[in-house]
């Protein structure tokens, strides 16, 4: 093969792969589109759910009493308005969640339209009540969070940070897809003038990977392990886009190995103006770095 033909032949195998990296973002980005839609109008008809069973409940007590006062004490009435009443309570339950998880999601759109200075333990425990709409993660996957108290705000758009985490969340529970054991830690803290952000997970570590830093390469992936064409696969961007997301603003991220599994640490430099007031943080998560 000469030498030309076998250049014109990497470049074409590059321009596949980045059609299929673009399908696969341009079929998720449908469902995303009607997000912000599906919020607005799922909220009115929640909050009136939630008034008129708030108002039955209330309802019922009053019930009670003139019943009481007009036929006397019933045992078979008062065993049907208690089971009633479960119910009641039971329907508000279950409204008062669904609300909750619509509030995530737009409170998540949000940081992501007009964020800039970012609570990043807050947006993490956003994210993962939010990634609880996957299936996997909220059936199979066991999470913890250890999150520092004091954290400073970072300067990031969240327009660039939230893709980027999500990310490397992603990429986590794509790796404990086939393992034994599934389990999620979160860890922050700040150390060395550093914002630090940990994620590990028990799923199929490097892979065999020697050198870590190649996994940040465009399309590099060996996922799946297998040639089971009805397992998803995976286009290797996920890790190349988080650090091109966040290297800008002077941000790193590394992939390590542990004894629980693999673990990917983000570190964002902290401004200038709170340095000073987070030196007591040098001691942070020493059992983790």
């Amino acid at each position: 093969m000469e030498n030309g033909s076998f250049g014109e032949g990497l470049e074409a195998e590059f321009i596949e792969k980045c059609l299929l990296a673009l399908h696969e973002k341009d079929r998720l980005s449908f469902a995303g589109r009607f997000v912000q839609g599906f919020v607005h109008n799922s909220n009115g008809p929640l909050q009136n759910l939630s008034m008129l069973t708030e108002m039955l409940l209330a309802s019922m007590d009053v019930q009670d009493r003139l019943f009481e006062a007009n036929a006397g004490e019933s045992a078979q009435w008062t065993e049907l308005m208690e089971k009633q009443r479960k119910r009641l309570n039971q329907m508000r339950e279950q409204v008062y969640g669904m609300a909750a998880n619509l509030r995530e999601f737009i409170q998540l759109y949000e940081i992501e339209r007009n964020g800039t200075d970012i609570d990043i333990n807050g947006l993490l425990s956003t994210m993962l009540r939010v990634f609880r709409s996957d299936l996997f993660f909220k059936h199979h996957v066991k999470q913890e969070l250890r999150l520092s108290k004091n954290i400073p705000m970072v300067r990031i758009p969240g327009r660039e940070i939230i893709p980027a985490l999500f990310h490397l969340i992603q990429n986590a529970m794509t790796a404990m897809q086939g393992a034994p054991r599934k389990e999620f830690t979160v860890e922050t803290g700040v150390q060395d003038k550093l914002v630090v952000i940990r994620f590990t997970d028990t799923g199929c570590g490097l892979c065999g990977y020697q050198d870590p830093e190649t996994l940040f390469q465009l399309f590099e992936s060996q996922w799946p392990p297998t040639d089971d064409p009805s397992r998803k696969t995976h286009q290797g961007f996920g890790l190349f886009a988080a650090r091109k997301l966040l290297a800008p603003h002077g941000c790193t991220i590394n992939l390590e190995c542990c004894r629980e599994g693999t673990s990917a640490v983000v570190r964002i430099p902290l401004p200038d103006k709170v340095q000073n007031s987070v030196l007591e943080g040098k001691s942070f998560l020493r059992r983790i770095m």
